[in-house]
C-alpha cells in the first residue's frame, strides 16, 4: 500500500476539503513511520539498583503520544470522508488497515 493509493479515495471531496486531508494524510503517515521507528528501541528501562522498578522510556512516551495523534488523524479523516459518502469512508478504512 503506498501514498498514491489512499489519495485516490479522497477523489470524491471537492477541492478545499480534499487538500486539506491530504495534508492530514500527509502527518498521519509520517507519524505512523515514527512510530515504527521508535518501537525498534527500549521502551522501558529497569533501575539500575532496584531492578522491581521499571519507567518508561523517552521512546514509550513518544509512542503513546503519537499514537493518540494518529487516532485523531485518522477521525479527521473519516469525518471529512463521511460528510461525502460513507462508503468513501469504508474504503479508507480497508486501505490503512492494508497499510499497517
Amino acid at each position: 500500500m503506498d501514498r498514491s493509493e489512499l489519495i485516490k479515495v479522497f477523489d470524491v471531496v471537492d477541492e478545499d476539503k480534499r487538500s486539506f486531508a491530504l495534508d492530514t494524510l500527509d502527518e498521519y503517515l509520517y507519524f505512523k513511520e515514527q512510530v515504527k521507528k521508535l518501537k525498534e528501541l527500549p521502551l522501558i528501562r529497569c533501575h539500575p539498583k532496584r531492578p522491581e522498578i521499571q519507567e518508561v522510556t523517552p521512546a514509550g512516551k513518544l509512542i503513546k503520544d503519537y499514537s493518540q495523534i494518529i487516532d485523531a488523524k485518522r477521525a479527521t479523516l473519516l469525518r471529512i470522508l463521511y460528510r461525502v459518502e460513507s462508503s468513501a469512508a469504508d474504503e479508507l478504512l480497508q486501505k490503512l488497515s492494508e497499510f499497517e
